[in-house]
């Protein structure tokens, strides 16, 4: 590519010039650019003051602090979802903008302009910009002028109104003596739209040493997904992802030998990102997925298996309050439960999050069904939300993130925990495994009543789930446990922001309740036979095993948590076909059982309870 080649020359020591690119959306959270993009993003009308550390496309600090100096109104989202695939906009950074108006007749606002700031630039460089911003559906013209102010100034105008294929170009702005540019956005001449409605959409900077005449990008195109390792069941439907700039189409192109041979898949719009494949019947472990255009190819780095689909499936289910629902992140897709799902399906189509999770849930909402409340509590069972529904869709494991609504209401934790053991008790009577999270950190002001409730809420966690518990809290609140630490604080004081619900993801997948969902549910076909019984089941403290079959006077019985590591093993007297087993000091929780008599070994699911 050119910039490599450019690149080559500089080291080895002749004249050139290198370019350094950047790309800016404007917009609202549930549209963000996914990939080496500067997402700004504004939660409120007439927000100012937001700031961003800028990347470049390779993801690298630039060092350049971007402020939004001068607010716009707030979002529009009918901008274009099919931008020109030569300009290197996706449709995510097309279909959504900041927008403003000159007269105060749309909603009582006005905004007579907008921008942004951009400081610690380097004075011996050039700032170059080109601007897109969309409005479709419109028969007005909406021209916005876009004007950009540093040691010298120059201004152009671009009509957003159903525009796919335009941009506004700044070339070769140099910084002021403060190392500043102003980018500002108004109505331009032509503007006849009564509102005075304008447009910021996104931003491609170009950084060069010496002057540039284009503002067109080396196209890029690189494969995201699939890279080998995952496991899909023919006839699922997968996404393929990719990055490209200024990629009009690219060819998608499937192999089920290493390579050898390459059927066409489609051809795909490249500022889409993303095409939707119904995975074809080729069974095999030598998968792979190519992506080509303008010259450019790319591959998945390794294999990947296609395998029959035989209806099996490894689900979860989530219950719980706002973190679990999505609250907090500058996207839903990076919240916790989200992220959660991707990485599961797309390592493996099998498995399926199923979230039933819902913003002001307390325990008392997802009890069983039929669950009396008590008086003074005024909360009502959510049927379709609770312990029971998960039970009902034939959840693999549950996991259940609450409750810092139980203490905010000021609920003991006495009856916390009750509630927890009737939600407990119906999964573990279903046999499905359950991990709970802690408690995660808030700010209850000077309200301390509630906030002990929550810290002792932690330990109790803890004491009553064991290692099924999920650790919430640690290094994500303050040093008194009242509030969220500022670099994790979505801004609420009580929901968490982007960063914190990557590692409360982390925290999660660490705990391994994928794998221990699908070893419980790939092991059925090999448990017991009729003739063997356990009881009870779940177990409290000790439990009868029985079998017709056993001979002799001994069994060896081995038990083996769902991670496959073997917790307990020791012999045991037969007596009239019968075992007495006591659990020792197992934590509460699902194993699997395995019992050896007689050169024959039979495995049966186990619930300490």
């Amino acid at each position: 590519m050119k910039r490599l080649l450019l690149f080559l020359l500089i080291m080895i020591g002749y004249v050139g010039f290198a370019q350094q690119y950047a790309y800016i959306d404007f917009g609202g959270s549930s549209n963000t650019t996914s990939g080496n993009w500067n997402n700004i993003v504004v939660s409120s009308q007439n927000e100012e003051g937001l700031t961003a550390n800028l990347i470049d496309d390779s993801g690298a600090d630039m060092g350049i602090l971007f402020t939004l100096t001068d607010s716009f109104d707030h979002i529009n989202s009918n901008g274009t979802s099919s931008p020109n695939g030569a300009l290197p906009f996706p449709s995510s950074a097309s279909m959504d903008s900041f927008f403003g108006e000159t007269e105060s007749g749309f909603n009582g606002n006005v905004n007579p302009s907008g921008g942004f700031t951009l400081s610690n630039l380097d004075p011996a460089l050039y700032y170059s910009f080109s601007v897109f911003s969309s409005r479709s559906g419109v028969s007005d013209n909406r021209e916005t002028l876009y004007t950009v102010e540093g040691a010298t100034t120059d201004s152009q105008a671009l009509n957003p109104a159903n525009n796919t294929t335009n941009t506004a170009n700044i070339l070769n702005i140099q910084p002021n003596g403060s190392g500043e540019i102003v980018l500002t956005a108004e109505p331009g001449p032509n503007n006849n739209n009564s509102f005075g409605f304008y447009y910021l959409g996104a931003v491609q900077l170009i950084v060069s040493e010496t002057p540039i005449s284009d503002t067109t990008p080396d196209p890029e195109l690189a494969l995201n997904y699939p890279n080998g390792g995952h496991l899909w069941e023919v006839g699922k439907t997968v996404r393929i992802k990719w990055t490209s700039i200024s990629v009009p189409d690219l060819l998608i192109e499937f192999s089920s030998d290493n390579g050898a041979t390459w059927s066409t898949i489609a051809t795909a719009v490249g500022s889409a990102q993303h095409y939707d494949m119904v995975v074809p019947d080729e069974i095999s472990t030598e998968c792979l997925v190519r992506i080509s255009g303008e010259g450019l190819t790319d591959t998945s780095e390794n294999v990947f298996e296609v395998i029959p689909n035989e209806g099996e499936v490894y689900r979860i289910i989530v219950l719980g309050s706002s973190t679990a629902a999505g609250t907090g992140p500058s996207d839903l897709n990076n919240a916790w439960v989200w992220r959660y799902n991707t990485y599961l399906t797309e390592m493996d189509t099998r498995f399926e999050v199923v979230n039933l999770a819902l913003g002001g849930f307390a325990t008392y909402n997802i009890l069983p069904t039929g669950t009396p409340i008590p008086a003074g509590v005024n909360r009502t069972i959510d049927v379709e939300r609770n312990i029971s529904k998960a039970v009902e869709l034939e959840a693999g494991g549950i996991i259940i993130n609450l409750p810092s609504n139980d203490a905010a209401s000021g609920y003991p934790v006495a009856d916390q925990l009750y509630n927890y053991g009737l939600i407990s008790d119906v999964a573990a009577n279903a046999n499905i495994p359950l991990w709970v999270t802690t408690p995660q950190p808030r700010d209850f002001g000077s309200n301390t009543t509630n906030l002990n409730i929550q810290l002792d809420m932690i330990d109790e966690t803890y004491t009553m789930f064991g290692e099924n518990t999920i650790d919430f809290w640690t290094d994500l609140g303050e040093a008194d446990g009242n509030g969220i630490l500022s670099e994790y604080d979505s801004g609420d004081g009580i929901h968490m922001n982007d960063d914190a619900h990557f590692i409360l993801f982390e925290r999660v997948l660490g705990k391994g309740v994928h794998t221990a969902v699908q070893n419980a549910l790939s092991v059925e076909e090999f448990l017991f036979s009729t003739e063997f019984k356990l009881f009870p089941n779940p177990v409290s403290e000790t439990c009868t095993i029985s079998n017709s079959e056993f001979v002799g006077n001994q069994a060896n019985i081995q038990v083996y948590d769902l991670l496959g590591s073997r917790v307990y093993d020791g012999n045991h007297q037969i007596s009239n076909h019968k075992i007495s087993w006591s659990r020792g000091n197992l934590e509460n929780g699902v194993y699997l059982m395995t019992i050896t008599n007689n050169d024959k070994s039979l495995t049966k699911r186990l619930i300490l309870n």
